[in-house]
């Protein structure tokens, strides 16, 4: 009996070890670098479902994610097998690895290329991932609100098709960005892009494995689903083309279907049902037993006829063929190019295009209550009527009855422009003065103005349009300084929120270069630099002493001196130099540094800002010495000159410098004082200090 047991619990402890073995393999599916890392279970659950592959042994979740592995991604998550036709673009071919997956994720219309071109071996960024993301779940809604940016440093970077797109990853809590940023331009890694795949849907499961619950879930297959409470939405995959809902409750449905044969729902509370297939035309009429809130048309094809019981409609997608059959409170559309048809006997109590919408045809043969147009080159006809139609959109074509129509063609940002003026270049000591002249003729509305300086935002204020047409900047840049000069981009948004929920922005934006650093504030420059002789009346000490230079060139322009020519001279008393600037007012640069020897005591060099006044060849000559050649400064007594050569010769006579020695005059050495004579023009500020 010992025997039997001893056996037992032997052949126990191999079986829970052979188990725990298979479990941990199944886990880690056979990829030792994401054990202890930070989204070490979504990786093991992408990886497990067969959504996440890696090369060989290692995952590298820590690694850049590629446009080519999220495409492949995506399209295993929606079981997605149809293909769009890419022998005609460029920048990919078949022998591609990724090629399959590209022409999927086409045909899903998760990517586009651009100008017959596409590429995506290269590492995506977050906000390509980000838009990819949203467009794949079709998580967008009109006018969406974007305001949630506002608490991100980097949020107003976003513009176009990204902006609403991040909008609505972070209104989903889906992306929460650290330290205070969405780090949007930065690379996707793997880890990164799956934990976010997971958090907009938790689960991926078979038609026939779904049960009521909670968080967002993806479907695969045909669906037949009866009784069933759900707290998030549910994905129809490619896969599903004959869905039937019986008593199912869900906040929304997304239906992805690669071909749509029928979409069915008896005594179904949902909030938002959102159609998106890829291709079948659908005759979509729930019944009065259902409580369907909205209904969206988004990406795909295929003509959607909509009725029965529905109380919103909206259309996202582009280029759809839309029939409204039965009456609705609201018809919004932000997608472009569709082509919207109001039967007879319907009405719409509200038409609205947005600014995003651009290029609708609405043929209105039934009744429209309240028609407001923001979306450009929206046409609207039919031999129906409308009450009240406002036409804020521009190139607009209206045909349509209308008992009311008014046309505000200068509605919000329509025809602004705005004009950026800045310096190209931006010295250490100056503010950053900038403007924006605002063309709006006849506004009168209120805007937002947005300053940003390398995409931080650093200056923000309510702008009447009508009665300002120019926003202006002055801003302190130290701390966007370095050592070295850098090159930085001051960006300006004008925004409008009209009472009507419409959001227009306008955007200009200039590279300029901030000059470095200062080394010293402009209390230390002026408390450093002082004047009066500090030596001990020898060469050596003044070949050993002096200002900094960058010193030198903030006192000068923190002085604000300005000159007739495009030099100035500061003669320095302490240091017994003459330095030689060039450039204008605040942007002096130091162009050259000489030792001279200014007025002994008893004899002082005047002090103050002067001029040149004359140049002379032939200097001064006495019985006891010549000196030239002459640059006089403050009066014809006083002058740049050389040292004391012996009379009508150039023999140094005294060759004494570097410490107060002359009779008021500045001596120079040879070589030095003719740079000046020849460089230096008659006009050029001098200062003495």
């Amino acid at each position: 009996m010992k025997h039997y047991f001893s056996r037992l619990i032997i052949f126990l402890l191999m079986f829970v070890l052979l188990v725990s073995s298979i479990g941990a393999a199944a886990a880690g599916a056979g990829y030792s670098n994401i054990s202890g890392h930070w989204a070490e279970e979504t990786l093991e659950k992408a990886v497990n479902e067969g959504h996440l592959e890696g090369s060989g042994s290692s995952l590298d979740p820590d690694g850049p994610l590629t446009g080519a592995e999220m495409v492949s991604i995506l399209t295993r998550v929606f079981s997605s097998e149809e293909r769009a036709d890419l022998s005609e673009i460029a920048g990919i071919c078949p022998d591609d690895w990724y090629y399959d997956a590209a022409s999927k994720a086409v045909a899903l219309g998760i990517i586009t290329p651009e100008n017959n071109h596409l590429d995506l071996s290269d590492p995506i960024s977050r906000h390509d991932a980000f838009v990819c993301l949203a467009e794949a779940f079709q998580l967008v809604c009109p006018a969406q609100d974007t305001s949630v940016l506002l608490g991100f440093s980097d949020g107003h970077i976003l513009t176009g098709v990204f902006r609403p797109a991040v909008a609505a990853l972070v209104a989903g809590g889906y992306i929460e960005g650290y330290g205070g940023a969405l780090h949007i331009n930065d690379r996707m890694t793997r880890a990164e892009f799956v934990t976010v795949l997971y958090k907009i849907a938790s689960d991926y499961l078979d038609a026939g494995s779904v049960v009521s619950g909670d968080g967002n879930i993806v479907v695969s297959g045909d669906a037949s689903l009866s009784g069933m409470d759900f707290d998030g939405s549910v994905f129809f995959d490619c896969s599903s083309s004959d869905i039937l809902l019986r008593n199912v409750s869900a906040p929304a449905i997304v239906i992805r279907s690669a071909l749509l044969n029928l979409l069915t729902l008896n005594s179904c509370q949902i909030g938002r049902v959102i159609i998106a297939a890829g291709s079948g035309d659908l005759n979509f009429a729930p019944n009065a037993a259902n409580d369907i809130k909205t209904v969206v048309v988004g990406t795909g094809s295929g003509k959607i006829y909509l009725g029965g019981s529905i109380s919103d409609v909206e259309i996202t997608g582009d280029n759809r063929d839309v029939v409204i059959n039965s009456s609705v409170n609201s018809l919004t559309v932000s997608g472009s190019g569709n082509r919207i048809l109001i039967n007879p006997g319907v009405t719409v109590a509200s038409l609205k295009i947005l600014t995003t919408a651009a290029g609708n045809t609405i043929t209105v043969n039934g009744y429209c209550g309240q028609c407001d147009l923001y979306g450009p080159d929206t046409t609207v006809g039919g031999y129906g009527n409308v009450r009240m139609l406002t036409d804020n959109a521009e190139d607009s074509k209206i045909s349509v009855n209308a008992s009311d129509i008014t046309v505000n063609e200068n509605y919000g940002l329509n025809g602004v422009s705005v004009a950026l003026s800045a310096p190209d270049d931006l010295p250490s000591y100056e503010m950053l003065e900038a403007s924006v002249r605002i063309d709006a003729s006849d506004k009168d509305i209120y805007c937002t103005g947005r300053w940003y300086l390398n995409d931080t935002l650093i200056s923000s204020s309510e702008i009447d349009l009508g009665k300002t047409d120019t926003a202006l900047l002055s801003f302190d840049a130290t701390d966007y300084r370095s050592e070295l000069p850098v090159t930085a981009t001051l960006k300006f948004i004008l925004s409008y929120s009209s009472p009507e929920g419409i959001y227009q922005e306008i955007r200009t934006e200039k590279s300029l270069t901030l000059e470095s650093r200062n080394k010293f504030s402009a209390q230390e420059v002026l408390s450093l630099v002082k004047t009066g002789y500090k030596g001990d009346y020898t060469l050596a000490w003044a070949e050993s002493n002096d200002f900094e230079s960058i010193l030198k060139e903030e006192w000068v322009n923190l002085k604000g001196y300005s000159s007739e020519t495009d030099y100035l001279v500061w003669v320095s008393i302490a240091y017994q130099r003459v330095n030689v600037f060039t450039g204008s007012a605040g942007r002096w640069k130091l162009e050259k540094t000489f030792i001279v020897g200014t007025g002994a005591p008893g004899h002082a060099t005047p002090t103050g800002v002067f001029s040149i006044l004359a140049k002379r060849p032939v200097g001064w000559t006495t019985k006891q010495y010549t000196v030239k050649p002459l640059i006089n400064f403050y009066s014809s007594a006083y002058a740049f000159h050389s040292r004391l050569y012996y009379p009508g010769t150039t023999t140094v006579s005294d060759a004494r410098i570097g410490f107060p020695i002359s009779h008021g005059c500045v001596r120079m050495y040879d070589e030095d004082v003719a740079y000046m004579y020849n460089t230096v023009p008659v006009d050029t500020t001098v200062v003495i200090y």
